[in-house]
């Protein structure tokens, strides 16, 4: 369990490679392209309706627990009325902010909004400009990180600016749609070798995260040659498409988003609760770790169902059958195993 202890963070970067490469696939053709206004309303249904929410939550047990039980805050620091407008903007993790604040994790869903802004305008473009605007933004992006001092092999993960960071998951992302629409698709890639691709990147970042830190160029490695070959098995091999398409992972992977903002404000629920009541809380014991992991679950589901799809019926004025047959609602899980795009 080390690299996942460890070196967690790093399926974040996974993520944002995967974005970009099926929102390449979702929104850079004749059809949607050239609809900026639409494209930018739909990523925000499906990313504001639950950060808002669990900000909101976050911000009231802080409150409670700083102004009522006279405890510190938990984790995050800056939970103020600046930083609580950074965050209702999706701007808290912009260089605009002076540290993590309220629903920290939520950092990743405000670099990845700006990045998925900046991508859906360039596509907007004729192609032709498009196209050389979004790989001399990724060929400078490589020479700032390598040459600019933003990138530190003392620094894990990698890019310390998160922005950059997104910028380059997101790219590597579009780099392999390109890749694979192009010539992946003609060469009919062997279903045996896609497993093999997959499963060796797979032990290659457990490996290494296991031997060592994942930071500087490493980081880089990973996440520019190790998370496109997952992606690539996922989509042509045939035990690794199979084993993604297992109901369970298909399930969790369809409520993912939500178990990404929901796992802090549970930690923050459960602090509370501890101070409140005088408890210590068996933390480092394997069965309050599994019953928090079936906590967190079962919450997502919840919140899945009563914020995040009411949450794009109302934003994108859609009947929710509709949505759920949409291919950017289904999991990135599933998206990655059936070569879709996913929101």
């Amino acid at each position: 369990m080390a690299p996942f202890y460890h070196h967690g963070e790093l399926l974040v970067d996974f993520f944002f490679v995967l974005s970009g490469f099926v929102l390449a696939r979702a929104y850079w053709n004749d059809q949607r392209r050239a609809t900026f206004a639409n494209n930018v309303r739909d990523r925000i249904s499906r990313m504001y309706p639950l950060h808002f929410a669990m900000l909101c939550v976050v911000a009231v047990m802080q409150w409670l627990l700083v102004n009522r039980l006279t405890s510190p805050p938990f984790v995050y620091q800056f939970n103020d009325t600046y930083d609580f407008v950074l965050n209702l903007l999706m701007l808290n993790r912009t260089g605009l902010e002076r540290g993590h604040s309220f629903n920290g994790p939520s950092w990743s869903i405000s670099t990845e909004f700006v990045v998925n802004v900046l991508f859906l305008a360039a596509i907007a473009l004729p192609r032709n400009i498009a196209r050389a605007g979004l790989f001399a933004l990724f060929a400078v992006l490589l020479v700032v990180i390598l040459k600019g001092g933003l990138i530190d092999d003392a620094t894990a993960p990698g890019p310390t600016n998160d922005i950059f960071r997104t910028i380059l998951g997101f790219c590597c992302g579009l780099a392999l749609h390109h890749v694979h629409s192009r010539w992946l698709l003609r060469i009919n890639l062997d279903r045996g070798l896609a497993d093999g691709l997959a499963i060796a990147a797979a032990f290659g970042f457990l490996f290494y995260s296991e031997q060592s830190e994942l930071a500087g160029l490493l980081h880089l490695a990973v996440v520019a040659i190790g998370f496109p070959a997952l992606i690539i098995g996922a989509i042509h091999g045939r035990v690794v498409r199979w084993v993604l398409l297992l109901p369970p992972l298909v399930y969790l992977g369809t409520i993912s988003y939500s178990i990404y903002l929901v796992h802090f404000p549970l930690q923050l629920a459960v602090h509370l609760a501890s101070v409140a009541f005088v408890i210590q809380m068996p933390y480092d014991t394997v069965l309050f770790l599994l019953g928090f992991f079936f906590a967190v679950v079962g919450l997502a589901s919840i919140t899945y169902r009563l914020i995040e799809l009411p949450g794009k019926v109302l934003l994108r004025k859609r009947p929710i059958a509709a949505i759920l047959a949409d291919p950017l609602g289904h999991s990135p899980v599933q998206c990655a195993s059936e070569g879709r795009a996913s929101g």
